[in-house]
């Protein structure tokens, strides 16, 4: 376990490491379902947009989408940005319980490289859960970097 630090952490840093390492071991998780039972994942995703194509007007677009993305090949792709996605918040969750300035400043560099994408991802196919996602993590990067410039030596 990390060391404690010395002062304690404000809210707001306890929620994004909250965060972190609950959507850390959900994704990994994710994953290995993807790798180990790749043809139930990619039957599960067939189901699944059968269902929601029945649905109302908005699922049946999620429907289509889906029906059109699952193949197995997919299944292949999602479990292994699902991996690294796991993998990079564990990583981001641990460097914040420890701590250390530079470990926040490495999760706004990860954090805030990624935004442009998100962003481009999100006007190419708008959708709630990709606002989220962008959303979040800008929220993320200004509170950590704000704090990285609040906390700086004068």
């Amino acid at each position: 376990m990390p060391p404690a630090p010395t002062h304690p952490r404000p809210l707001g840093l306890k929620l994004i490491i909250g965060y972190k390492l609950v959507k850390a071991p959900v994704v990994l998780a994710l994953a290995l379902f993807l790798t180990v039972d790749a043809r139930s994942a990619e039957h599960v995703a067939v189901v699944v947009a059968r269902d929601l194509s029945e649905g109302s007007a908005f699922t049946a677009r999620v429907g289509a989408w889906l029906g059109m993305h699952a193949s197995l090949k997919d299944v292949h792709h999602v479990a292994l940005i699902a991996w690294l996605d796991g993998i990079a918040t564990l990583a981001e969750g641990y460097l914040l319980l420890r701590g250390k300035a530079w470990g926040e400043w490495i999760v706004i560099g990860a954090l805030a490289a990624l935004v442009p994408f998100e962003a481009m991802s999100l006007e190419r196919h708008p959708g709630p859960i990709k606002l989220v996602v962008l959303l979040v993590n800008i929220v993320i990067v200004a509170y950590l970097a704000a704090r990285r410039r609040k906390e700086r030596p004068r």
